[in-house]
């Protein structure tokens, strides 16, 4: 064999090795760019506390000039109509007096977050935490200690990752909830009801209708992701009300 033939050869040879080096590589990263991706499904509503996971009936008209969010929007008030209802003028249990809330810690399932402020956007469909580390009070509701039904928001995924309320599906009748306040309080809750429904059938007026205690909402998004969509089918409320503030 000539010295230009073995030459050839063995560039031949060297190419060939480098291609398959490059496909090795393209699937090793491949590989690892789908690692880092949430495949997971977040936990399914089991313990219904009597409702069977129907959902109540759905969302009456809100009173004049109150301030909504249109239903249908996975990321935008979390589907659901953000119209507080007129409270009742007495009140059963304990409550405190206004306090903004600060952060939000649930042990059973071992989530805790900071909690911001959370309004109405310009197009009135309240706004989300831009982050998977943050819960959001919704301002427009009572602080979590007073008359009615304060409510807080939080993803259950952020760009693919598990966020703060991942596991909020899988609390339970009887788990205890802990705000703290502004002024030093800690407003504790109890579980009394947890509801998975479909964005299209949204609870609004059980959700957040009038209440004769101080209670709490926690609400994100749940159920299977819809890959067309990017965002998940379903809400899921967990209900509480005070039992304790210290």
């Amino acid at each position: 064999m000539s010295d230009d033939t073995m030459t050839r050869s063995r560039r031949l040879t060297a190419s060939a090795a480098a291609v398959v080096g490059f496909a090795v590589l393209g699937v090793g990263a491949t590989g690892f760019a789908l690692a880092q991706q949430e495949t997971r499904t977040p936990p399914t509503v089991t313990d219904h506390s009597g409702h069977g996971g129907t959902a109540a009936p759905g969302p009456s008209p809100s009173p004049s000039g109150s301030p909504t969010a249109p239903a249908g929007d996975p990321h935008s008030g979390h589907g659901a109509s953000a119209a507080p209802a007129p409270q009742y003028r007495t009140a059963q249990g304990p409550r405190l007096e206004r306090s903004r809330p600060i952060r939000v810690t649930l042990p059973e399932i071992g989530a805790s977050a900071p909690i911001i402020d959370l309004a109405l956007g310009p197009d009135r469909r309240m706004e989300v935490p831009d982050n998977g580390t943050d819960a959001g009070w919704f301002t427009g509701s009572p602080t979590p200690g007073e008359l009615g039904p304060a409510i807080i928001a939080a993803h259950v995924t952020h760009r693919s990752k598990p966020a703060v309320f991942f596991d909020l599906g899988a609390m339970r009748k009887g788990d205890p909830i802990e705000v703290t306040r502004e002024d030093g309080t800690t407003a504790t809750f109890s579980v009394t009801e947890v509801g998975q429904y479909p964005k299209s059938d949204f609870p609004s007026k059980k959700v957040y209708g009038s209440v004769d205690r101080a209670a709490l909402r926690l609400i994100t998004c749940g159920g299977v992701l819809d890959g067309e969509t990017g965002s998940h089918v379903d809400n899921v409320v967990v209900y509480a009300q005070l039992t304790e503030a210290n």
